[in-house]
């Protein structure tokens, strides 16, 4: 009978002061503070001979070129192919521009570089102290968010609060004790938007999610050494934290919360009954919607350098007018040579760990396609994320856009030129569903 080996490994990835955040729009400057280290958080897994290594990280998402760096670095160093490392995102909206958003910071290089290289240092360490493990895993009630499409009287659909939208009210909990007993590792997962702190804080932090990972440690301390707590960001795209815009405090006591939940998940969690990983993945192309007439995407620039040049003549900040301004200027080239945009690139990930299922998903996905999903899924153990593998933006559900709003109407913009369009819900949902029936066998 074979069994399970596992090793885990944390590392600080802060950047430097001055580096530019993103998340929000309209900063005006750099971090000026830390007020806590963000992290890369490692569990690799081994059995039969086959490996493979979950990657958690403090920050907002991935472009595809750092996805594709640190794939390599992995693949040559650990013998990791990249259908068996699943990287993961908090979407903290308090670190490093660590993805190309218009008008929401720069990248800087010289970080994103030792990133890659520290990241991928970290699933060798993880590797390097593989050891024979017992797995298990449990779920939680627990609720730190809220809906956030809120519709008004008028029909207008704002980033509000719906209290009586669908979310995911559990934590999802993986628990790796060594075989003493000793706690290697807990990773867990829950879907709500880290925005306890907003746009106006220039402070880097991993808001609510850094907590609960220090609380769950702080929790485990007693039964041996801390284990590495690793968070997994959900399909939050229509979840925001409660509350929104708020101070440290209030994210130490929503994380607290959270925390202490992921411990009696982890606490209740059963035994694994299978030994096996088994991973596929999909690359979609997922459909634009039409782009504007030629004549309507022209006035559009022009309306876009109007407003630029009475800010500029106004002396206010430029920078978020200026992205949209490119976004026009790029909106008119789809119009005239749609042949370009052909779709948007979407990754779908599936890794069975022993009968538990992990669906990643590369994008800022509604949390009604992870329901949809783990109601369809052949494993009865289904844990969907987003964020995962790079992010082109937000995938709302088909029945979302009609109803308009700043998922649908206004957020490519900062991502992309276009928006996919509605099918695209069913088509990460069929592949995702496909994917998990085809290594349930």
């Amino acid at each position: 009978m074979s069994n399970w080996l596992a090793g885990a490994a944390e590392v600080t990835i802060t950047p430097p002061l001055g580096v530019r955040l993103t998340g929000f729009a309209g900063r005006t400057s750099g971090a000026t503070g830390i007020h806590d280290d963000l992290h890369a958080r490692v569990l690799a897994l081994e059995a039969d001979g086959t490996r493979a290594a979950l990657v958690t990280l403090d920050l907002l998402g991935l472009d595809a070129d750092l996805v594709e760096c640190i794939r390599a670095r992995v693949a040559e160093t650990c013998a990791i192919p990249a259908e068996r490392l699943l990287l993961n995102c908090s979407h903290t909206h308090s670190g490093p521009a660590s993805i190309s958003l218009r008008g929401l910071g720069e990248r800087d290089s010289a970080y994103l570089d030792v990133l890659t290289r520290t990241v991928a240092g970290a699933v060798r360490i993880a590797c390097d102290r593989l050891e024979p493990a017992a797995l298990r895993f449990g779920t939680a009630p627990v609720r730190v968010g809220i809906n956030r499409r809120e519709k008004l009287a008028t029909g207008q659909m704002i980033l509000g609060r719906n209290p009586e939208g669908p979310l995911d009210p559990r934590v999802y909990a993986l628990r790796v004790d060594s075989a003493a007993g000793r706690p290697l590792a807990i990773l867990f997962s829950h879907a709500a938007h880290p925005v306890v702190l907003a746009g106006d804080n220039l402070w880097i932090t991993a808001d609510y999610p850094g907590v609960a990972a220090a609380v769950l440690r702080q929790i485990e301390a007693g039964r041996g050494a801390p284990p590495v707590a690793l968070f997994a960001q959900g399909c939050c795209g229509n979840i925001n934290s409660d509350p929104v815009g708020a101070d440290f405090e209030a994210a130490r006591r929503l994380g607290t919360v959270l925390g202490a939940a992921a411990a009696i998940a982890a606490e209740t969690a059963a035994p694994l009954e299978e030994v096996g990983l088994q991973a596929a993945t999909r690359v979609l192309s997922l459909p634009f919607l039409p782009p504007p007439s030629v004549e309507e995407a022209a006035a559009a620039v022009a309306a876009q350098r109007e407003r630029l040049k009475q800010q500029q003549a106004a002396g206010a900040p430029t920078a978020l007018q200026q992205a949209m301004l490119e976004w026009a200027e790029d909106t008119l080239r789809a119009a005239r040579e749609p042949e370009r945009f052909p779709g948007q690139p979407f990754t779908v990930q599936v890794l069975v760990v022993g009968e538990v299922a992990f669906v990643a998903l590369s994008g800022e996905v509604f949390i009604e396609l992870a329901l949809d999903i783990q109601a369809r899924s052949p494993f009865a153990r289904t844990v969907v994320l987003g964020y995962s593998n790079g992010c082109s933006g937000y995938v709302p559900t088909a029945d979302a856009y009609p109803d308009g709003g700043y998922e649908v109407t206004d957020a490519y913009r900062y991502y992309g030129t276009l928006m996919i369009a509605p099918e695209s819900e069913r088509l990460i949902t069929n592949a995702a569903v496909s994917l998990l029936a085809d290594l349930a066998g």
